[in-house]
């Protein structure tokens, strides 16, 4: 039998919230760094494809931009992304 920690269940804007959280407006990410990000939560515990998934939903959303560099995707924030952080930290 196998044991794994239990995963945070989150509320559908929770996740987004700290996702978008890490970015300032002309700050770019890896995947993996935001991984590493997330994972300093120690009450936040995410698989590497909750996250991955999140971020694929989050750039067709158009709230991050991405481009491929070295073999990985860098995230940014969308003026559309912007927004909608300052609104999910006013009203989430």
């Amino acid at each position: 039998m196998l044991d794994h920690p239990r995963l945070a269940r989150m509320n559908y804007n929770e996740l987004k919230i700290r996702i978008l959280g890490l970015f300032e407006p002309t700050q770019e990410f890896d995947s993996l760094k935001i991984r590493k990000l997330l994972a300093a939560d120690t009450m936040l515990r995410l698989t590497d494809k909750a996250v991955e998934m999140a971020l694929l939903r989050y750039w067709r959303q158009g709230l991050l931009s991405r481009t491929r560099r070295a073999g990985r995707f860098q995230y940014a924030l969308t003026e559309r992304g912007l927004a909608r952080k300052e609104w999910l930290l006013k009203n989430g």
